[in-house]
């Protein structure tokens, strides 16, 4: 995919710390801030890459200091590679996943740029420029109902809620309260972050019939391949896998995934391949891919990988808004899309 020899005259990292407001609430805590790392490639012309390394323990990546390290040892070797050579090693060595992503996004970016061309088409050509995109509208609470009112004015059409978090009868009042106001069309997408054993998804998967589902993600604890085949056999709506997705195939093989949907989060699978190949893997499942509350550099990322593999759903993309500030300017995101033809988003390198 990356031929260009161009040589990478330096690799710059630096770090972000950037306050979430509201904080970010799932069944597994409550993240405040986020912390990362940025990636700069230049070269001996004007034309630099941008990558980044946002990692999320609770999630499945490494540490935030481990990531560091990391790109600190990466940056030392990569003064004078030809680009081409640093694609290759990046898959020929085991790294851990942010870091991983971070290398990879910086290296597409740089060859992105050099070639005129929007990332998306990089990696298929045949990309579109412009992608449905879901509202992270926060867990279901006695807000919600606000929230998703004012994310459907804004014309999104699937409400992304985490649910799991509190009383499952509370939060199952709260959905059919915002059902009942969701124009025809919407529906909400379930994150349940592996809240529940099969029991107590049995009881919700009941407790939502009728409703808008679009799809419930993560539902059981365990990544137990039966019962997640089986629970999917009782609902009309899709399943996802999201953290489970990489051991579910590991378990499963490519051919036996239990479910029917897969979430594909490019700072957990380790970047744009292991992304690809997923996908790849995955066969006939629905795909739709997701940040893990990055900054720009790596919503970008995400956002030109979800293009190059788009086949219709909405993606989680709209994260940037829970950001208070950012290292630079995002994807544009309106009416419930997302574009991606903006040229100008590479953070300063100082």
């Amino acid at each position: 995919m990356i031929d260009d020899r161009v040589r990478i005259r330096s690799c710059r990292v630096d770090s972000y710390d950037l306050p979430l407001n509201p904080p970010w609430v799932t069944s597994r805590g409550q993240l405040s801030h986020r912390q990362g790392w940025l990636v700069f490639l230049a070269t001996d012309g004007e034309v630099a890459g941008c990558g980044e390394c946002a990692p999320m323990e609770q999630a499945g990546t490494e540490s935030h200091a481990e990531a560091g390290q990391s790109l600190h040892r990466w940056a030392g070797r990569v003064a004078g590679m030809r680009l081409s050579k640093l694609w290759q090693l990046l898959d020929d060595e085991a790294i851990s996943p942010a870091v991983r992503c971070a290398l990879e996004g910086a290296v597409v970016d740089l060859a992105a740029r050099r070639q005129r061309q929007p990332l998306a088409h990089l990696l298929n050509p045949a990309a579109p420029l412009d992608v449905a995109v879901n509202a992270a509208v926060g867990s279901a609470d006695q807000g919600l109902v606000g929230r998703a009112t004012r994310a459907t004015r804004d014309g999104y059409k699937v409400l992304k809620i985490k649910v799991g978090v509190g009383p499952a009868e509370d939060e199952i009042g709260c959905l059919r309260a915002c059902a009942e106001r969701l124009a025809p069309g919407v529906t909400m997408r379930l994150d349940a972050n592996g809240a529940w054993d099969m029991a107590a998804a049995r009881v919700w998967m009941r407790e939502l019939e009728g409703l808008p589902v679009d799809s419930v993600e993560e539902p059981l604890a365990g990544m137990d391949p039966d019962e997640l085949r089986q629970l999917q056999q009782e609902v009309d709506w899709s399943l996802a896998a999201d953290e489970s997705l990489v051991p579910l195939i590991g378990i499963s093989g490519p051919a036996g995934l239990p479910v029917r949907r897969v979430v594909i989060k490019p700072m957990v699978v380790g970047g744009v391949r292991p992304s690809l190949r997923l996908a790849t893997q995955a066969g006939d499942c629905e795909v739709v891919v997701t940040t893990t509350l990055e900054a720009a550099p790596g919503r970008w990322l995400t956002a030109h990988l979800a293009a190059a593999l788009d086949d219709g759903f909405a993606h989680g993309l709209d994260t940037g808004r829970w950001l208070s500030a950012d290292v630079g300017p995002g994807p544009v995101i309106w009416r419930g899309r997302c574009r991606l033809a903006d040229p100008d988003r590479l953070p300063s390198s100082g």
